[in-house]
């Protein structure tokens, strides 16, 4: 494969072993003459370059699924762990010490490529939409204050009353989503789980739906009867959901498509 422009996002970590990550990143592409543009996870201009070839992040998941929001179409993306002591690497397969040996394979052609689900994140009717690697929360702003909401899942309306909802893909299925009570599921899968938190259930209010999958072609949709409503996505971008406002999440036909070796 040939790599005329790659985009590397990397974090701002001061750590020795980030440092010398990013250090053997910059030698290497300099090395085989691979145009580089370099952008700090932390800048706000930020964007994907016309006709980048490879996306290359170097950090933690974070900055992984940071960089994964600049891309809306097939651009290859391929994950470094600048410091395995630091991050768990769920989404990285790369390291320092066979970073010349993966970018070898890929000019060689010697790798597969991952297509790891996506959401589709559309609030109130907007004509822009929003993509989630890992999931989508929605409830209320403050943890403590008690979600209200309609949810519409498998054609029929509910009113619920939680510490809000997740709605994961297979990404983010070994994060929040697991500690909520979820169980992990595959990356590719072409599905979202979502499960309520805490659901409360009383004489006026008694959630039922509390947990579901979401297939391709069908859509959750959440309306809002909260003052401090929010959809927060990948816990990197928030919006406001007032009452009467509706967010609708349905899986992506846009995945990321993720280098693997």
């Amino acid at each position: 494969m040939e790599l005329r422009k790659v985009l590397v996002i990397y974090s701002d970590s001061k750590t020795r072993e980030h440092k010398m990550t990013l250090k053997e990143v910059k030698r290497v592409l300099k090395k085989y003459k691979i145009g580089a543009v370099f952008i700090k996870k932390e800048s706000e201009k930020k964007k994907l370059p016309r006709e980048t070839d490879l996306v290359i992040s170097v950090g933690g998941d974070g900055t992984f699924i940071d960089a994964s929001h600049l891309i809306k179409d097939d651009t290859l993306i391929m994950g470094v762990n600048s410091d395995p002591s630091s991050s768990e690497g769920a989404h990285t397969n790369v390291t320092r010490k066979d970073f010349e040996k993966r970018i070898k394979q890929i000019l060689d052609g010697d790798f597969s490529v991952e297509k790891w689900t996506r959401l589709e994140v559309t609030i109130n009717s907007s004509k822009k939409k929003e993509y989630a690697l890992n999931e989508v929360y929605v409830g209320a702003s403050h943890i403590y204050n008690t979600s209200r909401y309609s949810l519409y899942v498998k054609g029929t309306w509910e009113r619920q009353k939680s510490s809000g909802i997740l709605i994961s893909t297979g990404c983010g299925s070994t994060a929040w989503y697991a500690s909520a009570g979820g169980r992990p599921f595959s990356k590719t899968a072409k599905e979202a789980r979502f499960i309520v938190r805490e659901p409360y259930c009383g004489h006026l209010v008694c959630g039922r739906k509390i947990n579901g999958t979401v297939k391709m072609g069908e859509e959750l949709k959440i309306k809002s009867e909260m003052r401090d409503g929010i959809v927060a996505i990948d816990s990197f971008k928030e919006y406001k959901l007032p009452k009467q406002k509706t967010v609708k999440i349905k899986v992506s036909e846009n995945p990321i498509h993720v280098i693997n070796f």
